[in-house]
């Protein structure tokens, strides 16, 4: 912030505080905000009664991370009949107005006249009549957004965090934090009873980052315990479910996310696709996983390597659609020292650094043509050549890609190259969506209940009742087993009994008849290398033709109702517009009065 932004924000603070003071005279009983105008920021944080130490650590209740400010500099004190302002031995200096405050020396404030921490101009000031907390929306809607940005996103390239808040406590005051930490473009939607979710929209991964340590200061500040879990789009997914899983184990204190049910195979083609991975295993060639999202192909991709003889080696799981252009290169292939601005220190690259082992090429789909063409050089070379390096360095790596998207017909687009796709497809699996293993819908359903249980320590567990399991399995499950552990998982936060109830799971999308679904893909193995015997295998649907078919049927069988025709298909009325926008589908238009 320039010192001219700088004075010109703090007049304007400091007349809006007038203002307010002339309208509503200072109190202890007036609702009250603290405002941090720094170098480069203005922050406000919620006040309530108790003492607040303020500081760069975040042991304080108002955490202001600025050099000038020392780890803990200064504390506010609310007694009954004033504000106490101390001085905690900081560096560079506590003031009010034209004083200087000893350390450890105590002065009464008022409410509306600055004091300043080091170069921090500190107000205490009313909380403005006009300034009512956060809308919280209903998890539907959020839901509903939180499809539409990923949709957007993707489609723009564009990025976006996704917060998610638990609280181990919750004063009434707690939702008024979000109108003072968050920008006025993200968007919270209640999860269940005490857990929130942020929309940090066009957010980078700092930026989100920042937000949510602003919240959590925020929370903090009015007394209330919580935990934050941060996912980022692209970084931690590519779709809804996937992020709100991150988010939400990270919430509960976690680092990575549980499984997608690899302990459940009761589907009879799931079993025989389990078989053949582990004699594919070990014949130590290039496999390709197809699906769709949340179907699973990390979990092959894990057992592909654990049932190998490269067991014993690195793993390294890279995902394509996480990286940025501009790193991507020395991320995969490494770097020299001094190869470019920034490169203090040399890096080996993740190719080299999983020598021995496997290296899983997550959303290889999503990988610039550029770097396509070096990949498919260290696989038919064998060798990696670090950016600003002269001398190959040999590689022994065994490859795994997995996407979502029809690679053959992206290279009828130009957008894959048709050399690195047959090399990387010695062998291709296909896994089929969970609508067409309805059988394995109840065992993953109770295994993640049982597994949410574990992490959460409940006891005991609740069960799954008949009219609940029915809906479960009557649903298509668009999401496939990522989405469905999302709803088991929330409908046992909800259920407070021993029975899972129609009324734990979300309405909006799971009670209305859904259409069936056509097959996305063939539950199968490609057979391309003569020195493999699998059976083979089809070619993939196109998957937007059946979706821009799915949509066209729904709305002729809702005779045009948008709304009823986004209930058939299970997602929100905004997802369905965007849709049709994508596909060139004509809105019904109302008829005319006559």
């Amino acid at each position: 912030m320039s010192e001219d932004l700088r004075h010109r924000v703090s007049g304007e603070q400091l007349e809006q505080t007038k203002t307010l003071n002339q309208q509503q005279p200072a109190s202890l009983d007036t609702e009250l905000a603290l405002m941090a105008i720094g170098p480069e920021f203005v922050l406000t944080f919620p006040i309530l009664r108790g003492t607040y130490r303020i500081g760069r650590s975040a042991d304080c209740r108002i955490q202001i991370d600025t050099s000038s400010i020392s780890r803990c500099h200064a504390s506010l004190t609310f007694h009954h009949n004033g504000v106490e302002l101390t001085d905690l031995g900081s560096t560079n200096g506590t003031r009010y107005g034209a004083r200087s405050i000893a350390p450890d020396e105590s002065v009464a404030i008022e409410v509306g006249v600055p004091f300043h921490l080091g170069d921090v101009m500190l107000i205490l000031q009313p909380r403005p009549e006009g300034q009512r907390p956060r809308r919280i929306w209903s998890f539907g809607y959020f839901e509903g957004r939180l499809e539409d940005e990923c949709v957007r996103a993707d489609q723009s390239g564009g990025q976006f965090g996704l917060a998610h808040i638990h609280l181990t406590s919750a004063p009434e005051r707690v939702p008024q934090c979000f109108a003072a930490a968050l920008r006025s473009v993200d968007v919270v939607g209640a999860y269940v009873d005490r857990q929130y979710m942020v929309l940090l929209v066009n957010a980078s991964l700092s930026e989100a980052q920042a937000v949510a340590d602003r919240l959590l200061r925020a929370v903090e500040a009015v007394g209330a315990g919580a935990r934050i879990g941060l996912a980022h789009f692209p970084h931690d997914g590519r779709n809804p479910d996937a992020l709100a899983a991150r988010a939400r184990f990270l919430a509960l204190g976690k680092d990575v996310s549980p499984s997608d049910g690899a302990a459940v195979v009761v589907d009879p083609r799931m079993r025989e696709l389990h078989e053949l991975t582990a004699r594919i295993a070990s014949a130590d060639i290039s496999v390709l996983l197809m699906g769709e999202t949340g179907v699973g192909k990390e979990i092959f991709a894990r057992r592909l390597h654990e049932l190998s003889p490269r067991a014993d080696k690195p793993y390294v799981r890279i995902n394509c659609a996480a990286l940025a252009d501009s790193l991507m290169e020395s991320e995969l292939f490494g770097h020299e020292r001094g190869a470019f601005t920034g490169a203090v220190h040399a890096n080996p690259g993740l190719l080299l650094s999983a020598n021995g082992g496997t290296v899983f090429f997550d959303e290889i789909g999503e990988m610039p043509a550029a770097l396509q063409t070096k990949l498919l050089r260290v696989l038919e070379e064998s060798t990696v050549r670090p950016v600003g390096g002269v001398t190959p360095q040999v590689i022994d790596v065994r490859f795994i890609a997995a996407t979502n998207r029809d690679l053959e017909r992206e290279m009828a687009r130009g957008r894959f190259r048709q050399d690195l796709y047959y090399r990387l497809n010695a062998a291709t699996i296909v896994i089929p969506p969970l609508r067409e293993r309805k059988e394995e819908v109840k065992p993953l359903a109770e295994h993640f209940i049982r597994q949410y249980c574990a992490v959460t320590q409940r006891l005991p567990e609740p069960r799954l009742s008949e009219a609940a399991l029915a809906q479960l399995v009557a649903y298509p499950w668009p999401g496939n087993v990522r989405e469905l552990r999302n709803v088991i998982e929330r409908s046992v936060v909800l259920c407070t009994t021993e029975c899972i109830g129609v009324e734990h799971l979300p309405g909006e999308k799971m009670g209305s008849t859904f259409l069936s679904y056509p097959n996305a893909a063939t539950s199968s193995v490609k057979q391309l290398a003569p020195s493999v015997d699998l059976p083979a295998l089809g070619a993939a649907v196109d998957e937007e033709v059946a979706e821009r078919e799915r949509i066209t049927d729904a709305l002729n069988a809702c005779a045009g109702n948008q709304t009823q025709a986004a209930k058939m298909l299970g997602i929100s009325r905004r997802t369905l517009i965007n849709r049709m926008e994508k596909y060139g589908l004509p809105r019904p238009r109302k008829p005319t009065k006559q």
